[in-house]
């Protein structure tokens, strides 16, 4: 029954990841709504209003229906009495922030004037405003976002660092073995943000001689002289090579920090948690995706490596997948192309809804699998009986 699933696990996943690469062609043709924002005046004097101007441009080449914008202003700012905010197109809710652009055709563009004006008693250093658009059918997350900041003084740097990891890689036999994980560091702030400090911790040390490897770095912090607003850099690290007689937990983790003012904090520490494989030879070693985003495609749609349906994806592949040639072939395919698949899911919620459904009945042969074959026979009893009526 074992070799069944596996069979009927592979020409799933080999049909699902031939269809999911035709995704990002099939959205090329989709709307595009990029964002821009600026303020008339950064650095205001007490009291002196300013003005915040978001224009929504559809840079795609088909034309957007219900395009919706929210900027809601920080809690430091407000908009002053007398005044009101002015959509060129659609609605603006200052309770809410929702900017109801409506449609909006290919090359089109609308802008939302926003009033404000300092509301503390104290004025922070930054005081900064967000506009994200969420139209479904978006063929681009990188412009979905667009920011303005009010600062206290010309000196002041507004930034918002974060880092993440991607896919723990392990190099063919004929390189080496060992690990190697790409960390991004990105920066969301409208200035640019100087000194730039990650810092690596791994407890327990599972992974020997884990560091980073790219230039200005030490082996356990990385010194990013600035990251451009808008911009992301990525830091490579690598292990020692290394055997491993029995299978282990290991945990990196990452934390972020700037010389700038970072207004939003929650996103700069990142970890990466999974199991490390038995393996004496390079050849036996299989990837794990745990070490960042998991069952690539399977991650990408259920958010978090360590969802239920995630960890049953993963189970499967090391009980039963690893352990056999066919299996270890589709591992290394799958883990060669899926991941740009799962970068394109990530960013649309109706993709990742949709290869929910697709992946639910993968997921239920998995976890049911007597249910799963009882249910396929019967299915297939009925099949026969009907057509031998119709026939």
């Amino acid at each position: 029954m074992n070799t069944i699933i596996q069979r009927s696990f592979g020409a799933r996943c080999f049909a699902a990841i031939a269809i999911l690469a035709l995704v990002p062609r099939l959205l090329a043709a989709a709307p595009d709504i990029a964002l821009q924002m600026t303020v008339d005046t950064a650095v205001p004097t007490a009291g002196q209003p300013v003005q915040f101007t978001v224009t929504a441009s559809n840079v795609g080449a088909d034309a957007a229906s219900d395009v919706q914008v929210t900027d809601k202003l920080p809690a430091e700012l407000k908009i002053p009495t007398g005044l009101a905010a002015f959509p060129s197109t659609g609605t603006y809710d200052a309770a809410t922030g929702i900017w109801a652009v409506g449609s909006l055709a290919a090359g089109a563009n609308a802008t939302l004037v926003i009033p404000a004006v300092i509301a503390v008693p104290t004025q922070p250093p930054c005081s900064v405003n967000v506009a994200v658009s969420n139209l479904a059918l978006d063929t681009h997350a990188s412009n979905n976002r667009a920011v303005a900041a009010v600062k206290r003084s010309v000196a002041d740097r507004c930034v918002d660092v974060s880092v993440r990891t991607a896919v723990s890689i392990v190099p063919p036999c004929s390189t080496a073995r060992h690990f190697e994980l790409d960390v991004y560091v990105a920066n969301a702030g409208p200035d640019d943000a100087s000194t730039v400090y990650i810092d690596l911790t791994q407890v327990p040390a599972s992974v020997p001689g884990i560091r980073f490897s790219s230039a200005g770095c030490t082996a356990t912090r990385c010194t990013v002289p600035s990251i451009g607003a808008g911009s992301e850099v990525t830091l490579k690290l690598v292990s020692d090579d290394f055997h491993n007689k029995q299978q282990r937990t290991g945990t990196f983790g990452f934390a972020v920090s700037s010389s700038g003012t970072d207004y939003l904090t929650g996103n700069n520490q990142t970890s990466a948690t999974g199991d490390i494989l038995v393996f004496t030879d390079c050849s036996e070693l299989v990837p794990n995706g745990a070490f960042a985003v998991g069952c690539f495609i399977a991650t990408a749609a259920y958010g978090s490596a360590l969802e239920p349906h995630v960890m049953a994806l993963r189970e499967f592949r090391d009980r039963y997948l690893q352990r056999t040639e066919l299996g270890r072939s589709f591992i290394h395919f799958y883990y060669r192309h899926s991941p740009p698949i799962a970068a394109v899911i990530a960013q649309h919620e109706w993709l990742r809804f949709l290869v929910r459904i697709l992946l639910t009945p993968l997921v239920l042969t998995i976890a049911y699998p007597l249910r799963a074959l009882a249910l396929m026979m019967l299915g297939a009893t009925i099949l026969i009986g009907w057509r031998r009526r119709v026939v």
